[in-house]
């Protein structure tokens, strides 16, 4: 049973109690007294804040396309990919202080509520972890920010430091506090994997120091340390990072999901599709019905989604992923080269790849996924006799296939010639929109070998990152690293292909300062030419984009902007904005 009936079943339990109450006193005026004395609403409060949780999950608009990633089929033209994010031009915007401020109230209250000890740790634990995240969030995007930890009262003078921002790395090391504080108060016992335990927390332990450890080592400290952390500091991030990972990974609590070995890419595929399985630490639930997404039907192949083909994987995504046998040559392209089927030039490729998107041929549901987009009737291949005509055919051949670029409707066509695969439900067709129920995943166990690997490898030991990076790499079937293979390009791109439209790449990308050389470019697609007399296919790389994408190094941190500066004088602006 889905973990967001319980939320649902809390909400339920709470206004049923409350009949009597409610019968008798104005409906929306509880005494907030009377919360703190009932176990039931006290749940109920925190079943609110787990409603505004910031999961940036299915629903966050284009995030899958501000990387390197993909493009979309739209065009991907928005102020990131174009480099124009300013003071009065924000993206990915996330600066809540309501939200902190009931998370605060909460941590207030519940010390003197009239409820169980245990309940009463569980849940202090919960949202400490929630105020934790963020706080992460917030960083991420910002630096410093007004580091806010208690009940501020609005007809009292405030006192300075609330409304200035605090120093990233303080922010960083508030982060790391709540968590431990959090892992020492939650239960270490798994139910649902929507509801926080000591894990998750660790597991967001393991992730923010990461961040911070790389801000650290990469980064440089502006503003009186607004932005940046003291690149000192950077070991003892990574120690951390990899301290929270090994633990969860050595706790026995998880395991990475191999239910189906004998097919590498199936077993990959099955982890983002089958519901509570081993590797995953939280999620956020759906259930199609009372909350869904519409991740099917905008993302599906053209013939069996509502929308379809929205988020297009680039080719420079595509060839990234690595050889099974560690070679590194890579696919011929042009009207040389012909292949038996769309996925040929790539069948040395990791497994994972043909999990993540779809190549022309793949059997999907009633039928094969028909991305070419144009046919070519010449004896040789001549690109200027292709004919590209969704509604044309040629000796009974359709001239472009039905999921393709070449279909005028901009929702149905791919952009790159490549569709993403990853979280579509293989069990259905045309899903109406809101009515997916496949979950999304925050933490789970590969993530966290990874970041070990990662934080090892940093620091020096190579030893315990070649273990760690391995467990995903031997999951994945290619070729393992040794202490003399091991680099930190290997560990960036095993994190790349494991993690990937996973809502981690653009970040990353950020935090190990490389996105203004990663993004500042034109990215390519694949143009798939049917050639008829062979019944083989071409291949033709393209610009899938009608621009060259900019990333400036201002935009390593979001803006404060105007709007927040002129509501706060005390707050200073970002560098470079």
């Amino acid at each position: 049973m889905k973990s967001l009936k319980y939320l649902y079943l809390v909400l339920f339990l709470f206004l049923m109690s409350c009949e009597d109450v409610l019968n008798r006193s104005p409906l929306d005026k509880i005494p907030e007294a009377q919360v703190w004395q009932d176990a039931v609403m006290v749940n109920a409060y925190v079943t609110n804040l787990y409603s505004r949780f910031p999961f940036f999950a299915f629903e966050y608009a284009n995030w899958y396309n501000w990387s390197d990633e993909g493009t979309q089929s739209t065009g991907n033209s928005n102020n990131i990919t174009t480099g124009t994010v300013s003071k009065s031009s924000e993206a990915h915007a996330f600066w809540d202080y309501a939200y902190i401020r009931d998370c605060n109230i909460f941590l207030e209250k519940i010390t003197t509520a009239d409820i169980t000890d245990g309940v009463k740790k569980q849940l202090e634990g919960e949202v400490r972890f929630i105020r934790a995240y963020v706080y992460f969030e917030m960083m991420k995007r910002y630096g410093g920010v007004p580091l806010v930890d208690v009940v501020i009262d609005p007809f009292k003078p405030i006192d300075a430091k609330y409304i200035v921002r605090a120093k990233e790395e303080a922010i960083a090391d508030f982060i790391d506090t709540e968590l431990t504080l959090a892992t020492n108060l939650l239960s270490d016992v798994i139910t649902s994997r929507g509801r926080v335990n000591k894990w998750t927390a660790l597991a967001l332990q393991a992730r923010s120091n990461l961040w911070a450890a790389s801000i650290g080592k990469f980064s440089t400290v502006e503003l009186n340390g607004l932005v940046g952390i003291t690149a000192s500091k950077a070991n003892t991030y990574y120690q951390k990072a990899s301290a929270a990972a090994s633990a969860i990974i050595n706790s026995g609590k998880y395991a990475l999901y191999n239910a189906d070995l004998a097919n590498k890419t199936q077993n990959y595929q099955k982890i983002f599709l089958v519901e509570n399985n081993s590797e995953l630490i939280f999620v956020k639930p759906y259930n199609g019905v009372n909350i869904g997404h519409s991740w099917d039907a905008f993302q599906g192949p053209n013939q069996w989604s509502v929308r379809g083909g929205h988020a297009n994987p680039t080719l420079d995504f595509i060839l990234r992923y690595e050889n099974i046998d560690g070679t590194t040559d890579q696919p011929v392209f042009g009207t040389s080269a012909l292949y038996n089927n769309g996925a040929a030039p790539f069948v040395k490729k990791d497994p994972r790849l043909f999990a993540t998107a779809f190549f022309q041929g793949d059997s999907w549901a009633t039928g094969t996924i028909q991305t070419y987009e144009g046919l070519d009737p010449s004896a040789t291949p001549t690109t200027s006799a292709i004919i590209r005509n969704p509604t044309q055919a040629f000796m009974g051949v359709p001239c472009a296939g039905l999921d393709s670029r070449s279909l005028t409707k901009d929702d149905l066509s791919t952009n790159s010639g490549f569709i993403l695969k990853k979280y579509i439900d293989n069990s259905a067709v045309n899903i109406p929109e809101t009515q997916s129920k496949t979950n999304w995943i925050v933490f789970r166990l590969a993530e966290m070998y990874l970041i070990k690997a990662e934080a090892e490898f940093e620091l020096g030991n190579l030893n315990d990152a070649v273990v760690a990076l391995n467990m995903t790499r031997s999951r994945a079937g290619i070729s393992l690293v040794d202490q003399a293979t091991i680099t930190r390009a290997k560990v960036r791109n095993e994190r790349a292909s494991e993690l990937a439209f996973e809502e981690l790449r653009y970040w990353d990308l950020r935090r190990w300062r490389i996105a203004h050389t990663v993004l500042s470019y034109r990215f390519q697609g694949l143009q798939i030419i049917l050639h008829h007399a062979s019944s083989k296919y071409y291949f033709i790389p393209f610009n899938c984009e009608s621009f060259t994408r900019a990333f400036k190094q201002e935009h390593y941190y979001n803006p404060i902007t105007s709007a927040r500066i002129n509501n706060n004088l005390k707050l200073i602006e970002n560098p470079l904005y």
